[in-house]
C-alpha cells in the first residue's frame, strides 16, 4: 500500500546528521540508485542533498545511516 500516488524507490533510507554547532537533521525516504552505485555513493549524494536543503549540515557528522531494500 502506498500512502500517495508517487512511485517509491527500490531502497529506503534514514540519515541523521549533526552540524558543527550541534543541530540535528534527519532525512528519510526512498531512492532507486543508479546502476553500479554503492552504499557509499548514495550516502555521499544524501549528504550533498542535506547540505543544499540546510547549509549548516555541509560538514555534518553522520550519527545514523540505514539503507535497506524497500520491501516487506
Amino acid at each position: 500500500m502506498q500512502i500517495d500516488d508517487q512511485p517509491q524507490g527500490t531502497h529506503m533510507y534514514v540519515l541523521t546528521l549533526q552540524s558543527e554547532r550541534g543541530s540535528v537533521c534527519t532525512l528519510s525516504g526512498t531512492h532507486t540508485p543508479r546502476e553500479g552505485w554503492t552504499r557509499y555513493d548514495l550516502l555521499v549524494q544524501l549528504r550533498a542533498d542535506a547540505s543544499r536543503r540546510s547549509p549548516s549540515m555541509e560538514n555534518g557528522t553522520v550519527l545514523f545511516f540505514s539503507l535497506e531494500p524497500n520491501t516487506l
